[in-house]
């Protein structure tokens, strides 16, 4: 998410903002108090969509998407207003950060504030396709990819570049026919694939668009455990990209927080964004990885059953676990534990990890139906999981029209006792003038 740069936040002004009780009556969000002084961690929060505060009063912020903070030390993303230390592996951890503004665009004869080493961390020219992409910073790590934040040099814009470790011979075949399919996939939350080869002819690699959001995992780090409503959002945004891609005849089979962005640039709504869309089978082929792959696979790969669009549901659900505790559903041990536990073992209980009094019961219901071991016992499509996400913010816009209509209602009602009153005067005034006659 980038720091806005223009007009900063302003409490709400309670002149304009309809309060009681604490809550907005005109978006039923809560209201910051003006009086009291918030934690760093409170303005953190406020400077995002993460938890749901009342904007209504919110001045607009026209630069607010147009550049992101990284580091120069560490080459990794800062996030504003989060204090420094360690948060998350992919994001900067330094205690002395120094911050360098990187634009979404730069003109041809512009130049980044900060380059990135890519030997650092055991790549090179012979491996990075660097006669295109200049990398800048350091996005994430795995056994099976590196992924560098890097500005093409033809275009001028920030894009991602993950560069593959291995793929077998055989697979190679596979990797271009599969990001091929992927490439033409186009929705607004999902993030597209601009370009992808094999670099010097053997070093695999896939280019994307890069989104200044921060993925789901990086915000709960950030920020904590997110407002309910944000994380129906979230899912029912997810929901919408797979349904899309089914259509076009595409499964994700890989859905994780790491994979979900979450942007941010307090103009508008927040959007969400769905990316790794190519791949399952590169993937299929080496098995599970690292303990990751384990903590976010689905109980039917535990199982060895056959991956289908119930396997998604879950993986949905394991998200929303996520957003509604902080937490996975299964986390401890090493990957072959973590295996067992998504194939036996039921998930710790929502409310007795984070009890919240303000999120819906039905929402915690519709979590655990997701994580049901037996496929028969979920949602029989994303569809239907979807259609039951939609009933949280139907209900909140029911709330806002019942108040907008009572409203209406008391203005008819005191436009009509005014209308009363001034007919009876003028009843009054026309009779004294009559009997004066």
């Amino acid at each position: 998410m980038a720091e806005p740069t223009g007009s900063q936040p302003q409490a709400s002004n309670l002149n304009t903002t309809n309060v009681i009780g604490g809550e907005c009556q005109n978006c039923f969000r809560p209201v910051p108090d003006e009086f009291a002084t918030p934690s760093t961690h409170q303005r953190a929060q406020q400077k995002t969509q993460w938890i749901s505060v009342c904007r209504c009063d919110r001045p607009f912020s026209p630069s607010s998407n147009f550049s992101i903070d990284l580091c120069a030390n560490c080459n990794r993303r800062i996030a504003a207003e989060v204090p420094p230390g360690p948060r998350h592996p992919d994001l900067c951890c330094c205690m002395q950060q120094n911050p360098k503004k990187i634009p979404t665009h730069l003109k041809p004869n512009e130049s980044d504030s900060v380059s990135f080493d890519i030997s650092k961390i055991g790549l090179s020219s012979a491996s990075f396709p660097t006669e295109r992409y200049a990398p800048i910073g350091f996005l994430g790590h795995s056994k099976r990819a590196t992924t560098i934040l890097a500005r093409d040099k033809t275009r001028g814009i920030k894009v991602a570049v993950k560069v593959f470790k291995k793929i077998p011979p055989e697979m190679q075949s596979t990797f271009q026919s599969e990001v091929k399919k992927n490439q033409q996939l186009s929705h607004t939350n999902i993030v597209k694939i601009v370009d992808s080869g094999f670099h010097n002819g053997k070093s695999p690699y896939l280019v994307t668009e890069y989104k200044d959001g921060f993925n789901i995992e990086q915000c709960v780090a950030l920020y904590g455990i997110p407002s309910f409503d944000i994380a129906v959002k979230v899912m029912l945004a997810v929901c919408e990209t797979l349904l899309y891609a089914q259509k076009q005849g595409v499964s994700h089979k890989d859905i994780r927080p790491g994979n979900i962005i979450f942007f941010d640039d307090m103009n508008g709504d927040p959007s969400v964004f769905v990316t790794d869309f190519a791949l399952p089978k590169i993937k299929a082929s080496e098995g599970l990885a690292d303990t990751n792959d384990a903590i976010w696979m689905s109980a039917d790969e535990a199982r060895n059953m056959e991956y289908t669009e119930k396997s998604e549901v879950y993986s949905v659900g394991a998200v929303g676990f996520l957003l509604l505790t902080g937490r996975p559903a299964f986390r401890d041990g090493d990957i072959q534990e973590i295996k067992n536990m998504h194939a036996l073992k039921l998930p710790p209980k929502i409310s007795d990890l984070n009890f919240d009094k303000k999120r819906p019961k039905d929402l915690d219901e519709i979590i655990v139906n997701c994580l049901e071991k037996d496929p028969s016992y979920r949602f029989e499509t994303v569809a239907k999981l979807q259609e039951r996400l939609e009933i949280f913010p139907r209900r909140i816009q029911m709330q806002i029209n019942a108040v907008l209509a009572a409203r209406q209602r008391k203005k008819i009602m005191l436009i009509a006792s005014i209308a009363a009153a001034v007919i009876s005067v003028v009843g009054a005034i026309g009779f004294f003038v009559l009997r004066g006659h």
